[in-house]
């Protein structure tokens, strides 16, 4: 069965920093194309945000855990 590697702490918090660039970024395009009745854009954005959600609270889970 594959195991993959344990992800490092430094690993986890450049993550953490590209999901916290992420989550706004996607709250402001989901945003706009609700402004503009794009309805696929504003599923696909909710989708986006919602796994950065689940990855940001992930990677703080684990560097929680390291310490």
């Amino acid at each position: 069965m594959y195991r993959p590697k344990p992800v490092s702490p430094r690993q986890n918090k450049i993550l953490l920093i590209l999901n916290g660039i992420l989550i706004p970024t996607t709250l402001a395009l989901g945003g706009v194309s609700l402004y503009y009745k794009q309805w696929v854009s504003v599923i696909a954005m909710i989708l986006v945000l919602l796994s950065a959600i689940l990855n940001t609270y992930n990677c703080w889970k684990r560097l929680k855990e390291k310490s």
